[in-house]
C-alpha cells in the first residue's frame, strides 16, 4: 500500500513510486495536510531560493512549548532556524569554520568508525554514537568526553521532536544547559578545533554575539545527530538490497564515496523541509499568501528527471549528479563534505566487521523529515 501524504512517506518501507507520481503535480495545494507540497525539482529549488520564504513562522520563531528553556535559547540562535542578516552573517561564520582540511575529518572518522564499529546487534546504536563522537571530537572536546555528549545530545534532539512530552522537553532543556556550559568552557580555552575556528570565524565577520558562536557549536552535532545517522543507514540499506554492489565494494573502497553520494540523491536521509510564507507572492507560477506552509520533498525533487536522468537507477559512477539534500539557497547546509566522509568511514569499517550484512531494515525511526532505518 502506497503512502497517504509525504509526511508518512519518510517512514514508508519504499515510498518512491509514491514520490514519482507526485512528480506529475510538481506544485500542488494539500486540503487534507492544509499546505502546499513542493515535489518537483524546479518547484522545489524556487522555494528554497525565495526571499518570502522563511524557515520558521514569522510568529512563532521557537517552537511554543521550547521557550523559556536552554533547548528554546539554543533553537532560536542556530543558522538553520532564524533568517535575516544576524543569520547571514553567522552562516558565513559556520560555512568558514567548516572549511577545514579534509584530512582532519577523514582521519577522526577513520578512528572512531573504528573504535566503536559493532556487531550486529549493536548497529542502531553505532549509527548515532559514530556522528557524535566524530563531531565531538573535530569541535575539539576530549575523548573521554565524547559518552557523555552524545547522551546529552540524544535528550536535546528528542525534546526538539514535534510532540514531545513534558518530561521529555525538561531532560532536553537540562541536557541543553550541560552542553551550552561544556561548550562555552572549550570555546574559551582558545582550542583549534572546529569551536575555535568557528569563533575565529565570527570574531572577523563581526556582528555574531557570543551566544550564538555557543548554539551554532552545539548546533554542529544537534543537525548531525538524526540526519548522518539516517545517511549512514541508508547506505547500509542500499548495500543490503544489492549484492553485487556489495561484493564490488568489498574488493574496492574506493567505490564507497560514489556510493554515498548516490545515497543523498536517492534514498535521502532529509526528505523533507518546511517553509513558511512571510509575505504574498509567487512561486513558480503559484500565488501563496502569507501564512501559507509548503512542504519541499526533498526526496521527491532528487530524483524529478529534470535533475537527474534515469533517476530511479542506482549508480555510485553517476555522472553530474545533482540534489538538493543539503538545501540550496541561503539555508543549503556547508556540512556536506563531513557527513559524507563520516558515512564513507563508517561504511568501510562495518564492511571489515560484518560477515553476513543486513539485508533490510527491521523498519524507520518516526520522524516527519528524516529517514533513519533501525535493524532491531
Amino acid at each position: 500500500m502506497q503512502p497517504s501524504d509525504p509526511v508518512v512517506a519518510v517512514t514508508h518501507p519504499d515510498p518512491y513510486p509514491y514520490y514519482a507520481a507526485l512528480l506529475q503535480r510538481p506544485f500542488h495545494r494539500d486540503e487534507a495536510l492544509g499546505l502546499w507540497v513542493a515535489a518537483g525539482a524546479e518547484a522545489a529549488t524556487a522555494v528554497l531560493a525565495s526571499p518570502a520564504c522563511r524557515v520558521r513562522p514569522p510568529s512563532e520563531p521557537v517552537p511554543r512549548p521550547l521557550l523559556g528553556g536552554a533547548v528554546g535559547d539554543l533553537f532560536g540562535r542556530l543558522v538553520r532556524m532564524t533568517d535575516g542578516d544576524a543569520q547571514a552573517r553567522a552562516k558565513r561564520a559556520v560555512a568558514a569554520a567548516l572549511d577545514g582540511p579534509a584530512e582532519t575529518v577523514a582521519a577522526e572518522a577513520r578512528c572512531w568508525s573504528a573504535a566503536l564499529a559493532p556487531d550486529r546487534a549493536g548497529l542502531d546504536a553505532y549509527l548515532f554514537a559514530l556522528q557524535m563522537h566524530v563531531v565531538g571530537a573535530l569541535l575539539g572536546f576530549a575523548p573521554d568526553r565524547l559518552p557523555e555528549i552524545a547522551g546529552r545530545m540524544r535528550d536535546v534532539v528528542a525534546a526538539i521532536t514535534p510532540g514531545a512530552t513534558a518530561g521529555v522537553i525538561g531532560r532536553g532543556h537540562e541536557a541543553a544547559a550541560g552542553m551550552v556550559a561544556l561548550t562555552e568552557a572549550l570555546i574559551e580555552a582558545r582550542g583549534d578545533g572546529l569551536a575555535g575556528r568557528l569563533r575565529d570565524a565570527a570574531e572577523r565577520e563581526g556582528g555574531v554575539d557570543a551566544a550564538a558562536v555557543t548554539a551554532n557549536a552545539v548546533g554542529f552535532l544537534f543537525q548531525t545527530h538524526d540526519a548522518n545517522a539516517g545517511l549512514l543507514g541508508n547506505a547500509v540499506v542500499a548495500l543490503g538490497a544489492r549484492p553485487e554492489l556489495r561484493r564490488a565494494v568489498m574488493s574496492d573502497r574506493a567505490l564507497l564515496p560514489g556510493l554515498v553520494q548516490e545515497v543523498l540523491r536517492c534514498d535521502p536521509p532529509a526528505q523533507n523541509t518546511r517553509r513558511f510564507v512571510a509575505e504574498d507572492t509567487v512561486i513558480a507560477g503559484r500565488s501563496l499568501h502569507a501564512g501559507d506552509t509548503i512542504l519541499v520533498v526533498i526526496a521527491a525533487a532528487n530524483r524529478d528527471p529534470a535533475l537527474n536522468p534515469d533517476p530511479d537507477r542506482f549508480d555510485p559512477d553517476r555522472a553530474d549528479r545533482r540534489l538538493l539534500t543539503f538545501g540550496h539557497g541561503r539555508h543549503a547546509c556547508p556540512g556536506d563534505r563531513i557527513a559524507a566522509a563520516i558515512a564513507v568511514a563508517g561504511l568501510d569499517a562495518l564492511l571489515d566487521r560484518f560477515s553476513e550484512w543486513p539485508e533490510r531494515p527491521a523498519g524507520y525511526r518516526p520522524s516527519p523529515n528524516v529517514r533513519m532505518p533501525r535493524f532491531s
